[in-house]
């Protein structure tokens, strides 16, 4: 009956308490030969001391002990809440009954009267580390399902709030032109034409954002790392993002060294920058200018995307990367924003094995910089 047909990774640690020397020496050997990690305490100041310390996922605990007795032991260890669910297996030659019944109302889950039958303490050491273990993956699974509700109400705040906007604008620039309403014979056709682009590349790179963000928060999202051309990478993504600079009449200098190479996930890699310039031209007025520059600095590379911008107010710069906290901020043109490309672009850096972080000055401009390894 060995303790991994219980468990699928480490062996639990069981945690005795017993001040007979003999007592515990056989224990051990008993534990330790079913194929359990065994740590021994002589005394309750000792065993409460050991269980601070090696986080056991069952005690077994003597009764009569010179210091203290295991039913004070007990007492102490079950008024930390932490330990509230941890299994107490009271092991002693009182046979009592109040003394057993004792034993259940300070929270112990068994008690075993000595002299102890080997096959017997076995099964049931192995049906609580079963208990314990189902206990915490209902936990886990718990845990996880608020993760997954959370992420589902954020997916649909955005589908219903910030999706709406751009799709809305294209159905009603459309609707116009379908009823004769905007002539495309007029000069100020080619505006609406490109506010039609604008509506449809702000909903694709939002949905596109959002089923990223959701495959990274399923870890349904696998990184493929490669070396890549930093320079080439990023001019072609300035192309992709001409459109938006070019109706702002924003600049973008790209400032990337012909070698530099990098070890990260293409796709990652084109969505953190195509954010982040698309960031930096949202909150960047008319006429401003945007700069991407890279650096080696020894084993990785640091790539920053400074603008002109308005800035970031101080207190908002711990929650723009917080994915408890939903932002929704117009930029300069009213454009709509979620909040979501900026916790995609920590996540997919970090996912690459970099950092990023943020400077802003309100009225000046802020710099994004983040790291990727080198290639």
């Amino acid at each position: 009956m060995k303790a991994t047909e219980a468990q699928t990774d480490l062996a639990p640690k069981i945690l005795i308490v017993d001040d007979s020397p003999l007592n515990t020496k056989l224990l051990k050997f008993i534990l330790d030969e079913a194929g359990y990690e065994t740590v021994v305490a002589s005394n309750g100041e000792d065993g409460i001391a050991a269980l601070e310390a090696e986080q056991p996922d069952l005690l077994l605990l003597d009764v009569m002990m010179p210091d203290i007795d295991g039913f004070e032991v007990c007492r102490r260890i079950k008024k930390d809440p932490a330990n509230e669910n941890l299994p107490i297996i009271f092991i002693t030659a009182l046979d009592q009954t109040e003394d057993i019944v004792k034993g259940f109302e300070l929270g112990g889950v068994d008690y075993v009267t000595k002299p102890f039958n080997k096959k017997v303490l076995l099964v049931r050491i192995k049906n609580h580390i079963d208990l314990l273990t189902s206990r915490r993956k209902v936990e886990r699974q718990a845990t996880d399902l608020a993760a997954a509700n959370r992420l589902k109400s954020r997916m649909f705040s955005i589908i219903g709030h910030d999706l709406r906007s751009p799709l809305g604008s294209l159905k009603l620039s459309l609707d116009f032109i379908n009823r004769g309403l905007i002539d495309p014979r007029k000069e100020d056709f080619k505006d609406t034409v490109i506010k039609l682009l604008q509506s449809t590349d702000e909903g694709l790179n939002l949905l596109e954002n959002l089923l990223g963000w959701a495959k990274s928060q399923s870890d349904a999202l696998i990184v493929t790392p490669e070396e890549i051309e930093l320079r080439d990478a990023i001019e072609s993504i300035a192309r992709l993002v001409k459109l938006n600079l070019d109706n702002k009449k924003i600049q973008l200098d790209l400032n990337i060294p012909e070698d530099v190479l990098v070890m990260a996930d293409l796709h990652m890699l084109n969505a953190i920058v195509r954010n982040l310039i698309s960031n930096a031209t949202k909150f960047t007025p008319t006429g401003g200018a945007i700069t991407v520059t890279a650096a080696e600095d020894g084993d990785e590379v640091v790539i920053k995307v400074a603008d002109t911008g308005v800035g970031i107010p101080p207190e908002n710069l711990d929650k723009i990367f917080n994915p408890n906290v939903q932002t929704t901020t117009e930029g300069t043109n009213k454009e709509g924003g979620s909040g979501l490309g900026l916790l995609l672009v920590q996540d997919f850096v970090q996912k690459n094995n970099g950092k990023i972080s943020v400077e802003s000055t309100v009225g000046e401009g802020t710099t994004f910089a983040f790291t990727l390894p080198k290639a």
